[in-house]
C-alpha cells in the first residue's frame, strides 16, 4: 500500500472508530509502531486534529483553514480526483466528488482583473464586506501563525480598544463564523463570533502551534454547563514543566509562565477527586494554587502519608 493511500485509509478508519489502540492500527494496516507514529505525525502536520486519549482518535469534525489555489493547481486536483474516484472506496469517492464540486465552483468564478498569477480563493459564505475583510485577514494570520489585533463593534457592549489574540481556527456557526483564538488579555482560549468584531489586523509576532487536544473541546459548543465545572490552577516545576509544555495535562485550557521556570495551568474538571491520583503521583513537582478545598485535601493526604512513614513498621 502506497504511503499517500495509507494516510487516506488511516483517516477513514479514525473517522469511523473512536479511541483506537495503537496495536489495533498496527494489526489492521500491517505496519510497525514506529511507522504508525510517523503517519500520525504526518496527519497532524497536515492540519488534521489527531490526538491520543486512551487510543487514537480524530477531534470533532471542523472545517480546515481556508487555502488559496492557482488555476493550474485547482485543475490538477480536479483531474486527479476524477481519475482516482473509480478506484477508491465509496466513502472516499463521495469525499472526492464533494471536493471536485467545490473546485468546479471556484474555477467557474470569474476572478477580478489582476496579474496573471492571481490566486483563486475558494468561495466562503460571507455576509458583508466587513465579514469578508475579517475572514481574509484571519485566514492569512492563521496560515502564517501570526498574532492579530482585534476590535469589537460598539454594539457588542465590550471595550472597543484593540486587543491581541492568537488565531487558531475559523469555525462555522448558525449565525456565520466564529474565531477560535487565545486572548492575551484574558489568558484563555475563546470562541468569538465574527459578527461582534469590527476589524482585525495582523501583527509581526508569531505564535507557537497548539496541540489538537487542547483545541478539540472548543470546536463545538460545550454540552456541560460552566457552573458544573471546577476551575483548578496548578503550578508545575522543572523537570516536569518541560514535559508538560509538549504534552499538557488533560483538561488544560490555558497556561502561563511562572517563577523559576515553572508553568501555571488552568484546568477544567468535572470532579476534583478525579485529579487527586495524578497530582499525588507528581509529588512535589506540582502545587495546587486554587481552589482552596483541593489544596487542603492535598495537605491532609500529605500529612497522613508523612505520619504513616514517620515510624518504623512493625516486624512481620
Amino acid at each position: 500500500m502506497r504511503y499517500s493511500e495509507r494516510l487516506v485509509k488511516l483517516l477513514e478508519y479514525l473517522q469511523t472508530h473512536v479511541k483506537t489502540e495503537p496495536v489495533a492500527l498496527v494489526r489492521a494496516f500491517g505496519i510497525s509502531q514506529r511507522t504508525l507514529q510517523r503517519d500520525m505525525d504526518a496527519l497532524a502536520a497536515a492540519g488534521f486534529p489527531v490526538y491520543f486519549d486512551h487510543g487514537y482518535r480524530l477531534a470533532a469534525p471542523a472545517l480546515l483553514p481556508a487555502i488559496a489555489l492557482t488555476v493550474d493547481e485547482a485543475l490538477a486536483l480536479r483531474v486527479a480526483a476524477q481519475s482516482t474516484a473509480p478506484r477508491v472506496e465509496r466513502a472516499t469517492a463521495r469525499a472526492l466528488a464533494l471536493a471536485t464540486e467545490k473546485l468546479q465552483q471556484a474555477l467557474a468564478t470569474r476572478p477580478p482583473e489582476g496579474p496573471p498569477d492571481r490566486q483563486l480563493a475558494l468561495a466562503l459564505p460571507v455576509q458583508d464586506a466587513r465579514i469578508e475583510a475579517l475572514l481574509t485577514t484571519l485566514t492569512a494570520a492563521i496560515a502564517d501563525r501570526r498574532s492579530v489585533k482585534l476590535a469589537y463593534l460598539p454594539v457588542a457592549r465590550r471595550s472597543s480598544k484593540p486587543w491581541a489574540a492568537d488565531p487558531y481556527r475559523l469555525l462555522p456557526s448558525p449565525i456565520g463564523w466564529d474565531l477560535l483564538a487565545y486572548c492575551h488579555h484574558r489568558r484563555r482560549i475563546l470562541r468569538l463570533p465574527l459578527a461582534q468584531l469590527r476589524e482585525a489586523s495582523v501583527m509581526r509576532r508569531r505564535y507557537r502551534p497548539v496541540s489538537a487536544r487542547l483545541l478539540e473541546r472548543h470546536l463545538h459548543r460545550a454540552l456541560t454547563p460552566a457552573k458544573d465545572l471546577h476551575w483548578v490552577r496548578i503550578a508545575c516545576r522543572p523537570p516536569l514543566a518541560q514535559a508538560l509544555r509538549k504534552h499538557p495535562p488533560a483538561g488544560a485550557l490555558t497556561w502561563e509562565d511562572g517563577p523559576g521556570g515553572s508553568i501555571i495551568f488552568t484546568i477544567a474538571a468535572l470532579r476534583l477527586e478525579d485529579l487527586l491520583p495524578w497530582l499525588l503521583g507528581c509529588g512535589d513537582a506540582v502545587e495546587v494554587l486554587e481552589p482552596a478545598a483541593l489544596r487542603q485535601e492535598m495537605h491532609r493526604i500529605a500529612k497522613a502519608v508523612t505520619a504513616r512513614h514517620a515510624t518504623t513498621p512493625a516486624p512481620g
